[in-house]
């Protein structure tokens, strides 16, 4: 279980070992699960294969909260964490139906419907986590996790794009506006990596009114500035190579964000 959140989702395998003892194994099955669904769309080019993989997870959820075991040894830990922490199915569908909408190339969308997007992929995952550390409830902090999902989605995604193109997919909030050269994909992305900005603006504002114990569910946070910048020097190789930073570096930022209380 360790193993795959650290894999696949190493920036909320991280968080999670900075976060209070009682929450952290929750909220590392949570990682797991996040970045298992999240990998579906990117491996292979067979769309049919990857609704079959979602819809196995979709299944899995109503037996999990059964009480049903999967034999899977992630699903199985995140129907636990969902059983005891009484974490709501509706998020978890909603990532997972998201999911399925990268399976389906779409026409251009909108502004709005692009942020229903990433409020229901990152966004989602990071309400779950606030969940785990009972925060959800308390003012404004809702409204704190879909600003972090907005900033931190986009910067996700555009750190996606090499292997999404890779296996011949145009992420959905990209579809319709990317074309065929270098200089295209820089200037078509511009507007969101633009976006990323604004969004970690505001969910730093929002961050700074939020009560302290819902930084761990948001740390993440911290990395987006450092990838952003990494994205801007690939300039047209984003296509290419995956915008990073070194692990030094992820560690170092996520846990200087945790001891200083801010992101």
């Amino acid at each position: 279980m360790r193993e795959a959140a650290r894999r696949s989702e190493p920036d909320r395998y991280l968080a999670a070992l900075l976060a209070p003892r009682a929450a952290r194994a929750d909220l590392i099955a949570l990682a797991a699960f996040v970045g298992e669904v999240a990998r579906i769309p990117l491996t292979g080019s067979e769309p049919m294969i990857g609704e079959i993989r979602l819809q196995w997870w979709r299944d899995a959820l109503v037996n999990l909260l059964a009480g049903t075991a999967t034999g899977s040894q992630i699903a199985d830990t995140v129907g636990a964490a969902i059983r005891s922490g009484e974490l709501p199915e509706a998020l978890f569908m909603s990532i997972i139906d998201a999911r399925s909408s990268d399976l389906d190339p779409q026409a251009p969308l909108s502004s709005t419907v692009v942020d229903t997007y990433f409020n229901d992929t990152e966004g989602a995952a990071f309400q779950l986590a606030g969940h785990v550390l009972g925060v959800n409830e308390q003012p404004g902090v809702p409204e704190l996790m879909s600003a972090a999902g907005q900033a931190y989605g986009r910067v996700c995604l555009l750190r996606s794009l090499p292997r999404a193109l890779a296996n011949g997919r145009v992420p959905v909030p990209l579809a319709g506006v990317l074309r065929a050269s270098d200089d295209d994909w820089v200037t078509a992305t511009a507007p969101m990596r633009d976006s990323i900005k604004r969004w970690l603006k505001e969910a730093r504002r929002r961050a700074r009114a939020a009560p302290r114990a819902a930084l761990p569910a948001i740390l993440p946070l911290a990395l987006v500035e450092s990838y952003s910048a990494a994205l801007e020097r690939l300039g047209p190789n984003l296509v290419r190579q995956t915008a990073d930073i070194s692990p030094l570096t992820r560690v170092w930022q996520l846990w200087r964000a945790r001891v200083l209380g801010r992101i």
